[in-house]
């Protein structure tokens, strides 16, 4: 999958003195937050458990993916909540769309997923169920301690997600595309169906697919669609 992200900006490159032939096979990690001090509290502790590694850092979503292609990291740590390009303000989707087309690269480059929320991965659970890298995630408020196992983890190919992802259903992307288009961009049924080249009665099977997925169930006084937008959004499905 091509990636449209932009100009590169300058980010925290540290090099530890070695030989060229150490310098060839020495592991490579990404670090992507656009927090100063989540970058200055990560670094360092990565540099001291991987003393030899060569670390990068970027703050912006466009950098990352360039430095990912130019220097094709061993593992990328990754918050959810990005910019796009420098300066921009920092969206969940960002940071959802980069992870995707990391995952969508033949590369396949461990991840760790560090984050203030997590939930909206669960839109993600086939891919990464399926994923043939190493993937975690991760609340950031957890210690660096914690963000060290996970690292081991992704390092060594695990596949790892908090209880609280491994307990939510698989939602299908169509089902998600649905949920998009009436909640974020206001699409009636039928414009939907036009948008996705599929039918009217496609498009209320989804919903069905969706309600019963989600657990909502008609109730006297309460408007269904609604009551799907409030569990979606609570699990993390739409921001």
């Amino acid at each position: 999958m091509s990636c449209s992200f932009g100009t590169l900006n300058k980010a925290i490159k540290i090099t530890p003195v070695m030989s060229q032939q150490s310098k060839q096979t020495l592991q490579k990690f990404l670090v992507v937050d656009d927090h100063e001090a989540i970058l200055q509290g990560t670094i360092p502790a990565l540099k001291e458990k991987y003393p030899e590694a060569e670390i990068l850092a970027a703050q912006d979503a466009q950098t990352a993916y360039q430095q990912f292609q130019r220097y094709h990291p061993d593992l990328l740590i990754v918050d959810l909540c990005l910019p796009e390009k420098p300066q921009a303000i920092a969206q969940t989707e960002v940071g959802m769309q980069l992870i995707k087309t990391l995952m969508e690269s033949p590369l396949a480059p461990n991840l760790v997923v560090l984050s203030t929320n997590v939930k909206p991965l669960v839109r993600l659970k086939p891919m990464i169920n399926a994923y043939e890298g190493g993937f975690a995630a991760m609340d950031k408020s957890l210690p660096i301690r914690e963000m060290l196992k996970f690292v081991d983890l992704a390092l060594r190919g695990s596949i790892y997600l908090s209880s609280e992802l491994r307990s939510r259903p698989e939602f299908d992307r169509k089902w998600i595309e649905v949920l998009m288009l009436k909640y974020q961009e206001g699409l009636t049924d039928k414009a939907i169906a036009q948008k996705m080249l599929v039918s009217d009665r496609t498009v209320r099977n989804y919903w069905i697919r969706l309600q019963d997925s989600l657990g909502v169930y008609d109730e006297p006084g309460k408007e269904l669609r609604i009551q799907i937008e409030i569990a979606a959004r609570k699990i993390g499905l739409i921001n």
